[in-house]
């Protein structure tokens, strides 16, 4: 192992920590990583001894000091995501926020009112498009799926004049591998829409995202990279960002208020503060800092190498296993983070399955996830419902999988 994956593996204490006599076995990284040693410290550290109002809402000293890490924390995540500048980062709860941000606050039109999803969107990016969608407000399209990968020419065809979105999700949380970002933001740009890419499941393993590649938009969820819940980046291209109309507003957002005629008028603050209303997650921002500091002093690259390792160990180790299917094909799946599995026997129970991982090992318990993996729009295009995933971050091991895959021989041995 790489000496700064290593060491890098010692910063979750959840690995050594003793759950009824046994050992973890987390292969659910997909689902949330495990949360780092250091991110938790910061956030401790500022929910304790800092803790003062920031925002620039006081002006003591406790308050300049919240502001700074506040602003230090933004620079932080504007230079992970790629973005030009911290002023495109709007700090948000995860991806879910961010995608109902950008929703809610999108400039559509008469004219340009439809918004193209790709197959593969998790519920965080389809559901609030879904409900505009219901309410009549805009129009939505989603694109095939070819061999469990994002249609580029299906999704060229359904983009057009009238599009004012396309939304990509840069890594599937289900199927894996990755998508094309640099090529579906030139498709949306040449029909004078906008691109967002979810990077949920990319940025962990890869570091950055669809920012640099094109993207108008980008999020990402700090909890999948040992983060603090709750916290996150929304990136948006200053060109975009200035087209916004703030969804959620109070305190911090407001310019100023007027009174005239007998009626108050609210102007909003331009930029990333006309979209963080309220008191904001100052520790989890200092928690979300210290985090992808120490992903990227371990490096994103050696991060990406030891992950694309652990599939490609456990692809060899899954070869030969009658009753279940891996989906997606093994080049794809190297370039992501998680495998999923299909059952083909009948007595082959999922939930059951899961039980049984609990216990099958000895000393042991295994972590996976199973079922649909809130991505409906994936699972109703494939056909694919039931499904068990394990998923990789650097603190993984060969053997983990391997003892994934020696339970699941077992398990298979018993249903017959």
């Amino acid at each position: 192992m790489n000496p700064k994956i290593a060491a890098l593996r010692k910063e979750f204490p959840a690995l050594d920590e003793d759950f009824g006599g046994r050992r973890l076995v987390y292969l659910d990284s997909a689902c949330t990583v495990l949360k780092l040693r250091c991110a938790a410290d910061a956030q401790r550290r500022h929910m304790l001894l800092l803790g003062g109002c920031g925002g620039k809402r006081s002006m003591h000293s406790l308050a300049s000091a919240m502001e700074e890490d506040f602003l230090a924390a933004r620079a932080r995540v504007a230079g992970f995501m790629g973005a030009s500048s911290p002023e495109e980062v709007i700090f948000c709860s995860g991806v879910t926020d961010a995608a109902n941000l950008l929703a809610n606050s999108f400039p559509f039109t008469p004219r340009r009112n439809e918004v193209v999803l790709s197959p593969l969107e998790h519920n965080a990016v389809f559901l609030p498009f879904e409900r505009l969608a219901a309410a009549g407000r805009i129009k939505l399209r989603v694109a095939p799926l070819d061999g469990l990968r994002v249609d580029l020419p299906g999704l060229a065809r359904l983009i057009g004049p009238r599009t004012a979105l396309v939304c990509l999700n840069h890594a599937s949380n289900i199927f894996g591998g990755v998508s094309d970002v640099a090529a579906a933001a030139r498709l949306a740009h040449d029909a004078g829409a906008y691109l967002f890419c979810d990077d949920a499941q990319y940025a962990p393993t890869h570091g950055g995202g669809g920012a640099a590649l094109g993207a108008d938009a980008a999020a990402f969820s700090g909890h999948k990279l040992g983060a603090p819940f709750f916290t996150g980046g929304l990136y948006v291209r200053r060109a975009l960002l200035e087209r916004l109309r703030p969804w959620r507003v109070g305190g911090g957002t407001v310019e100023r208020v007027t009174a005239a005629g007998g009626r108050y008028t609210a102007s909003y603050l331009g930029g990333y503060q006309g979209f963080e209303a309220g008191v904001q997650n100052y520790s989890g921002a200092a928690g979300l800092s210290a985090a992808i500091a120490r992903l990227q002093r371990a490096g994103f690259a050696a991060i990406r190498e030891h992950v694309s390792g652990l599939v490609a160990g456990a692809l060899d180790g899954l070869e030969g296993v009658k009753g279940v299917r891996v989906l997606g094909r093994r080049e794809d799946l190297l370039q992501g983070s998680l495998i999923t599995l299909a059952p083909l026997k009948k007595k082959f129970s999922v939930p059951d399955f899961t039980l049984y991982l609990n216990s099958a090992a000895k000393g042991r318990m295994i972590a996976v996830r199973t079922g649909r993996h809130c991505a409906d729009l994936a699972c109703l295009n494939s056909g694919y419902s039931e499904t068990v995933r394990l998923s990789f971050f650097a603190y993984n091991t060969p053997a983990d999988a391997a003892c994934f895959t020696a339970a699941l021989r077992k398990y298979l041995d018993l249903v017959g």
